[in-house]
């Protein structure tokens, strides 16, 4: 009967992906690890979902910054974890509490105890796992639960109306369901600020930074910023023939036009492309500049 349950609760423990849940969680807590001090002051990893690592940046032009780190930091974390557990990393702007911010209690939990049938609850749940290196984590991970949960009880937490997770009674709802809500939104002034300062962003990269954005709706946003670019240029080129603007910023401008249009990064850009995308005539008053 004992083997029954022993391997009734093991097919069960991997079906709900416990150990990976463990490697999930280690994963996470590399992040203040791999990174200094800097990065860690305007990050915070949330949360793994399905490989995905989720970290909040306090502001969009880190946010882009980290993104091209991105790589580095999923090496430096699945070298460390000796298994691939984070195959890509989606960066959220969002308000972010480092360790060195005292707007947020900490969680002091550890000196919480528990009375005997938490234990014994504990142990009869972890005991039939046959594994003892996991049934021990397995074990560190339930008592952590409950002494948090107890922990928050005794703060007077209240449950997220979201989703009923104990949250801090100054919070709206729990981390998890802000970076829902908010990933559900999409600012188009952010983006529009994003493209304009980095013109030669793919969909695939912004969808780093705003997880939930569709394609359909990044190509509307940016078939608009060229409009509005195209508008802008045929200012500035008036401009420039009455001599009523700095040169310099004119040329950077019809660079970014160009990057936007064409999609190309700066290391492609060339005067022939920038001649097809504006025309033969605004090329010539581009190479006066």
């Amino acid at each position: 009967m004992a083997d029954l349950i022993e391997n009734i609760l093991n097919k069960t423990l991997n079906k709900l992906g416990i150990e990976e849940k463990i490697k999930e969680k280690r994963a996470l807590d590399l992040w203040s690890e791999i990174n200094g001090s800097e990065i860690i002051k305007h990050t915070e990893a949330k949360y793994i979902n399905q490989g995905i690592l989720f970290v909040v940046v306090d502001s969009p032009v880190w946010a882009h910054q980290l993104l091209f780190m991105k790589r580095e930091f999923i090496s430096k974390i699945n070298s460390k974890m000796g298994k691939p557990i984070v195959k890509d990393i989606r960066f959220q702007s969002g308000k972010v509490f480092s360790s060195n911010n005292n707007e947020k209690e900490e969680i002091n939990y550890k000196n919480i105890e528990l009375d005997d049938l938490e234990v014994q609850e504990i142990f009869s749940i972890s005991n039939f796992i046959s594994d003892n290196e996991l049934k021990q984590k397995f074990a560190s991970l339930l008592e952590a639960d409950i002494k948090i949960k107890k922990w928050k009880q005794i703060n007077e937490w209240i449950p997220c109306p979201e989703c009923s997770v104990l949250i801090d009674p100054n919070e709206n709802k729990c981390v998890i369901c802000e970076l829902r809500e908010k990933s559900k939104k999409i600012d188009i002034n952010k983006i529009e600020e994003i493209l304009t300062n980095t013109p030669w962003l793919s969909y695939e990269e912004v969808l780093n930074i705003y997880p939930n954005i569709l394609q359909e709706e990044f190509e509307s946003i940016k078939n608009q910023l060229i409009i509005k670019m195209k508008v802008k240029l045929d200012e500035l080129i008036t401009d420039v023939l009455k001599k009523e603007v700095n040169s310099k910023e004119v040329k950077v401008f019809v660079q970014k036009y160009v990057m936007l249009e064409a999609s190309v990064h700066p290391d492609h850009l060339n005067n022939r492309l920038i001649q097809k995308i504006i025309g033969e005539n605004y090329m010539k008053i581009y190479r006066s500049l």
